[in-house]
């Protein structure tokens, strides 16, 4: 580092020009250099945690598409589904796929995450019917054609885990593939449970009751590159649900071969830096 003495003009802030930085210390003018020393560093758990960030960062935009996420108990939403990933496996891309917005749809992947109970569901059959069925409890059948206020004496009041005013949002996830780049998108449908002469449900779905519990049936539940879930929103309030499905084209990019591929992409990885003994 040099210094310089101020004679005749000043310098304030900084000044970066092929390689240096000059600025203004005490009266005097430092010179240094304005490029780092530092080595690319591309260690295996460091390129493990970057293609994790990357992912998740993903999949966190998808998420936002249809509506604001709901992680109503912390302060940086992201930084919860962040923290909530980081149970899944790590899925390995290129960075030609990360640049044209790859994602994979995994199971378990955090849609919600609050104070109210879990709404707890798989996917299944009834009456060999493709349903994703729930515990979320009915009073009694529904009828053909249900208006809101048909569902509103249904699925609330004493009985019935919801409550007049409740919404319930239904998330599906559909894994696709363009141009050889795996992509997830995501929608949102909401049933508002008040008063109304206007049908109400979910688009192509039909709602039934099963066991005293809420079955969502249709042949989209059929569909083995979907995904879905359930959340139950009370005024600022929410459930945490996570997704299920039947898709497992993840799973390809979780091997051996995957990690290899995705790291070659980058040019390859790095030594650790650490010194490794002889050992005969």
């Amino acid at each position: 580092m040099a210094q310089l003495k101020k004679k005749g003009f000043a310098l304030s802030g900084s000044l970066k020009s092929n390689g240096v930085t000059f600025y203004t210390k005490k009266g005097k003018i430092i010179v240094r250099s304005a490029t780092s020393e530092q080595p690319l560093r591309r260690t295996r758990g460091q390129f493990v945690t970057r293609q994790r960030i990357a992912h998740t960062t993903a999949l966190w935009k998808r998420l936002r598409e249809p509506a604001k996420p709901l992680f109503t108990q912390c302060v940086n939403i992201y930084g919860r589904f962040s923290s909530l990933m980081c149970k899944l496996p790590v899925v390995f891309l290129s960075k030609g796929e990360l640049a044209n917005g790859a994602s994979l749809l995994i199971p378990g992947m955090p849609l919600s995450d609050g104070i109210l109970p879990d709404i707890i569901y798989r996917l299944d059959e009834v009456d060999g019917e493709p349903a994703l069925l729930t515990n979320v409890k009915m009073k009694h059948p529904l009828g053909s054609n249900p208006t809101a206020s048909d569902m509103v004496s249904v699925l609330c009041g004493k009985g019935a885990t919801l409550k007049k005013g409740d919404v319930l949002r239904l998330y599906s996830l559909h894994q696709t593939v363009e141009y050889m780049i795996p992509k997830v998108y995501v929608q949102m449908e909401e049933l508002v449970l008040e008063n109304s002469r206007q049908a109400s449900g979910f688009p192509g779905i039909d709602l039934q009751c099963v066991d005293g519990c809420l079955a969502l049936t249709g042949s989209c539940f059929a569909d083995d590159t979907m995904g879905w879930g359930l959340v139950h929103v009370r005024d600022e309030r929410c459930s945490s649900q996570t997704v299920v499905t039947r898709c497992n084209m993840y799973e390809q990019y979780t091997t051996e071969e995957a990690f290899d591929r995705a790291a070659k992409s980058y040019g390859g990885l790095t030594d650790s830096g650490m010194i490794t003994p002889d050992i005969e």
